[in-house]
Parts: structure tokens; C-alpha cells; sequence
């Protein structure tokens, strides 16, 4: 979006054969001696002769006039008539003809030799920076501009030039300087207000830039860049609803492609409209020929972390039927994590498990599945119908903690670590917990699992106190009934012995 209209500053050749050009094509020579070669009687009486051509355009036929004139002078026929050389104010209109008839290069050349001839010739930097910039070098333009603006020359053209040329070598603030001078001279130009704006636009002075592409907008309302800019200058101000406005007049408009689609859904999703996402996501959807699973990916996701579960579980399966069977294995397993946190909110256990499950069989050490198996075990150890089967439940959901801490990635192995103590804390196994709780702090620092850990801390130093106490009470007790079977056996000894 930091282009405005494509190349909305280049100069059209059109700007050529404009009266106001044509004006200064052929005009008076000598009172701006500083700035301009003086010519003498006979080039004066031609350039009077050719204004006719000049008017009517018949600029081959002035071309050969001057470039026989300056034949003649350089090698006369007469006799007696010394060799001449001409004004570079005549080289210069021979170069004005030149790039008239398309024929550039020779320009070029006729423009530097103009201003080699005479270098402070203002009109010949103003037009060889024209040149340049038609061809868009503006790295060549910028010395001519400055030049012909250090000699006097004030008009829109110039500084709007000026301003491209320094747009193009990333100087927004200059830029801006240039281009309030050219929109100063001409307001109604919107090459101008183009300009500015997008000087204003990349200093990131977005209360002005969206001021200024407001009025761009009234005059050029289906120019789909200048809606994007606006838009980003809103979110950038912090008006996300601003911005939607104007991603919702583009869609009306049909100026949307997927990418502004996708940008609205995601404000949406921002500002908790899930339905208003999910149908600026479906259109976006609809809209491209190629998918973009990543993007797709991630819309999915932002529905799901955004609590939209039902919208993006619709999401998924507008994707699905569009995409098919296409998915590769490892686009799969993302959709179906998606589908396990969708089905997990919504408290669908059975399809948490089958879900898991087609995970697993595309994947079998996939960490964030073996994570999700886990605590779907736990959940079943709750229901279980007897201790043994809770037991053994509860002992297969550690399993699959303990294999997904193998894992390479740091965030599955905390995720994992966290799960096994928040797990151990719910079995009321607190000093066994505290360890796993530890780990994953260690992996990734949380206050929040900080704060949980002291908690746990303290049960788990309780629960040590307890156990203590009650490994010495039986200790005490285990050595009373030792002491009670020795004296047992000490009495029924005694009774024998008194029997014999």
C-alpha cells in the first residue's frame, strides 16, 4: 500500500505539447542573460520563421530547418563567409525538437551540450531533468532540478519533480517540501495532492495522509490504493472500525481482492464480531482461484483463539470443500489441531478423541497431539468404572505427557511440563507435580504459572509434612506390633518351656 496509484507522478510526453510549454518553446531571448544564451540576428529571424511550425506541431519539418541553419553556419557556401558556430540557445531548441520526434538520445545529447556551452542555462537543466524523468531516472533528474531551481525556476512542474525524485530515493520529508510548493502553485493538480500524500503517508503522519486521501477520494472515488492507504492510516491512528468502513465501501464497490478481505475479517475478529469475520473470510475465500493454506491456516486459528469457535469450524469446512483432498499431510495435522481446540470449547470429548486420533495416525510423535491424548485420557480416567481401569487411564495419560516432552520444540516440551503438573495438582499429588511445574518455567517464564508454582509449593511441602508424619507414625506403630509379636512369642516360649 505505499504506492500511490501505480506510478502516478510520471511525465507523459503530453506534457511536451502543452501551451504553457510551447509559451517558453519559443520565446524571446537575451533580457535573462544570466539564465539564458543570448542569439544573434540570424538565429533570432529563424526562430521567428519556425514559430509558425512550433504552433502547428510540424516539428520535423522545424527540426531540419535548424539542423540546415546550423549546416550552413559551420560550413558556408557563399564566398568570403567565415565558418560560424551557433548559440547553445539554438542547440537547445534543436533538442526540444529531438525529443518531440521521439528521437531521445540525441536529445539528450543536444541538452548537454547546451548547458556545456552555458552552464547556467536554467530552461536546458529544467528540460534534460524532463527528459530523465520521463524515462523515469530520477537519480539523473535530481542534479538538473536543483540547478534549474538555484537559477530561478519556480513552477509547479519543477518542484513537482523535485518531489518525485526525492520520493523515489526514500527523502519523504524532502519530498513533502517539494511537493507542498508544486500543490501551493496548482491545487487542482492531482499529481500533486498524490504526491504530498504519499510523502505524508511514509513519514507516517497519518491524520494528515487520511485527511488528504479524503479529498483524493472525492475526485478519484474508485482508486482502490488510495482506499488501502486511508484504511492502514486508521489503524495506525487506532479507528479500526474506520477502517472497515472503508474495506466495506471497497467491497460494495468491488474494488476488494482477498488480500483487503482478509484484512477486514481479521478486524473483525479484533473486535469480537465473529459472524462479520466469518463472512469477510468466506469471500475472501471465494474470491481467490489459488489458495493460500498458510493464510487459510491462520484465519482458522484467529477465529478459534478469538472464541468463535462455531465460525470457524465453518470456515474450516467452506476450506475443505474448496481445497478437497489436496491438503498435504502437514496442512492436515494444523486443520485438525484447529478442529481439537474447536471441539475441546465446545465440549464435543468424543470428537476431541477421534480427532486426536487422525492426528496420531499422520503423526504419530506429533508433540501438541500427544499433549491433547494425554489430557482426553485424563478426562476419561474420570469417568471410569472402577479404580483399576482410573488407574490405568490416568497412568496411559502420563505415558503420552512423558513421550511429548521428548520433543524438540521448547514450546511443546513446556506445554507438556505444564500439563503433567497441572495434572498431578488435579490428583492431588502436589511434591510430585512441583518438579513438572518447575521445568516448564524454566522453558518459558509465565507469572501467572510463577504464582502457581508457589501455591503448589506450599501443598507440596504440607503434603511432605503429612506424609512424614504419617511414615513415622507407621513407623511407630510397625515397631509397637513388632514389640507385641516378640513378647507373643516370648510368652508362648515361656508356656512350653513350663508345659515340659
Amino acid at each position: 500500500m505505499g504506492h500511490i496509484g501505480g506510478d502516478p507522478l510520471r511525465i507523459p510526453k503530453e506534457q511536451f505539447r502543452s501551451p504553457e510549454f510551447l509559451k517558453g518553446f519559443v520565446g524571446a531571448y537575451g533580457f535573462l542573460s544570466p539564465v539564458e544564451p543570448k542569439v544573434d540576428r540570424e538565429e533570432s529571424e529563424l526562430l521567428l520563421e519556425l514559430a509558425d511550425l512550433f504552433s502547428d506541431g510540424r516539428f520535423r519539418e522545424a527540426e531540419a530547418e535548424i539542423v540546415n541553419f546550423i549546416k550552413r553556419r559551420k560550413n558556408p557556401v557563399e564566398e568570403g563567409v567565415e565558418p560560424k558556430g551557433v548559440s547553445p540557445a539554438l542547440i537547445f531548441q534543436l533538442a526540444q525538437l529531438y525529443y518531440m520526434n521521439d528521437r531521445t538520445s540525441d536529445a539528450e545529447r543536444a541538452y548537454k551540450l547546451a548547458i556545456k556551452e552555458h552552464p547556467d542555462f536554467r530552461r536546458a537543466h529544467k528540460y534534460l531533468a524532463l527528459l530523465y524523468a520521463g524515462q523515469d531516472k530520477t537519480k539523473e533528474a535530481l542534479p538538473h532540478l536543483k540547478k534549474a531551481i538555484q537559477l530561478g525556476e519556480a513552477d509547479q512542474l519543477i518542484y513537482g519533480l523535485l518531489g518525485y525524485a526525492y520520493t523515489q530515493q526514500a527523502k519523504p520529508l524532502a519530498a513533502e517540501a517539494a511537493y507542498r510548493q508544486a500543490y501551493l502553485l496548482n491545487p487542482d493538480e492531482s499529481q500533486w495532492r498524490s504526491g504530498l500524500t504519499l510523502s505524508l503517508y511514509q513519514q507516517e503522519k497519518w491524520a494528515e495522509a487520511s485527511a488528504m486521501l479524503g479529498d483524493l477520494l472525492t475526485v478519484t472515488p474508485e482508486s482502490s490504493d488510495f482506499w488501502k492507504m486511508q484504511a492502514n492510516c486508521y489503524l495506525n491512528m487506532e479507528q479500526p472500525l474506520r477502517a472497515a468502513e472503508n474495506f466495506e465501501i471497497m467491497r460494495l464497490k468491488g474494488l476488494a481482492d482477498a488480500s483487503t478481505l482478509h484484512t477486514l475479517g481479521d478486524i473483525y475478529s479484533d473486535q469480537k464480531k465473529p459472524v462479520l469475520a466469518l463472512g469477510a473470510y468466506l469471500a475472501a475465500l471465494n474470491m481467490s482461484d489459488t489458495l493460500d493454506e498458510e493464510r487459510s491456516l491462520r484465519t482458522a486459528k484467529i477465529l478459534a483463539d478469538y472464541g468463535a469457535p462455531r465460525e470457524a469450524s465453518k470456515f474450516i469446512a467452506a476450506l475443505r470443500k474448496k481445497k478437497g483432498s489436496r491438503l498435504t499431510r502437514s496442512q492436515q495435522v494444523k486443520f485438525l489441531l484447529i478442529e481439537i481446540k474447536i471441539a475441546k470449547e465446545t465440549n464435543q470429548r468424543a470428537q476431541v478423541g477421534s480427532l486426536v486420533r487422525k492426528v496420531l495416525i499422520l503423526e504419530p510423535m506429533n508433540g501438541e497431539a500427544l499433549v491433547e491424548n494425554g489430557l482426553f485420557l485424563e478426562q476419561l480416567a474420570e469417568t471410569a468404572e472402577n479404580e483399576e481401569e482410573m488407574v490405568s487411564l490416568q497412568g496411559r495419560a502420563q505415558g503420552q505427557l512423558k513421550l511429548a516432552m521428548k520433543n524438540e520444540d521448547a514450546a511443546i516440551q513446556y506445554l507438556a511440563n505444564r500439563s503433567m503438573g497441572q495434572m498431578l495438582v488435579r490428583q492431588r499429588d502436589f511434591a510430585e507435580a512441583l518438579p513438572f511445574i518447575e521445568k516448564a518455567i524454566t522453558l518459558k517464564t509465565s507469572d501467572g504459572l510463577t504464582r502457581f508454582a508457589r501455591q503448589v509449593s506450599v501443598f507440596a511441602e504440607r503434603q511432605q509434612e503429612r506424609r512424614e508424619r504419617e511414615r513415622a507414625a507407621r513407623e511407630v506403630l510397625r515397631e509397637e506390633q513388632d514389640k507385641k509379636r516378640v513378647a507373643e512369642a516370648e510368652e508362648e516360649k515361656t508356656k512350653t518351656d513350663e508345659k515340659n
